[in-house]
């Protein structure tokens, strides 16, 4: 809606985007936000991300996203990125499980992320998700 309370004019292109489409953007992206669900009400963290096999992984020093993730591993995720001629997002719905095994963390290349922010990040996660979504908005010139 515009200021004035009316339907804008359509200013973008909306395009949904399949599952293939979501997962094609979320590697090449590597920065996202993890929503968890906290007793005080829901919580955003930046994260550092990779994806593998229709599955996202991260790491995390200790402190309030695990505690809260072994309370409760509902989240969601929700990373976009731009490119020469549109803008994109792509959210998850889905559970975060820590990975239990060194060969599980092996496996899944997570402990080799590099984190933006410093700090000892020993704990591995996987998100696998229940539901996908994404949308390439190309503005209308």
């Amino acid at each position: 809606m515009s200021a004035s309370g009316s339907p804008e004019a359509h200013s973008a292109d909306t395009e949904i985007l399949d599952d293939a489409g979501c997962w094609r953007l979320l590697g090449a992206e590597g920065i996202g936000r993890l929503a968890i669900s906290t007793e005080s009400g829901v919580d955003i963290f930046p994260i550092n991300y990779l994806t593998s096999n229709g599955v996202v992984f991260f790491r995390s020093a200790p402190g309030t996203k695990i505690i809260e993730l072994t309370r409760d591993p509902r989240v969601a995720f929700e990373a976009d990125g731009q490119t020469f001629l549109a803008r994109w997002s792509v959210v998850i719905r889905g559970k975060a499980r820590r990975l239990a095994s060194d060969d599980e963390i092996e496996g899944s290349g997570v402990s080799l992320l590099t984190a933006w922010q410093p700090g000892d990040k020993f704990n591995y996660f996987e998100i696998r998700p229940d539901v996908i979504s994404g949308r390439f908005i190309r503005p209308r010139t």
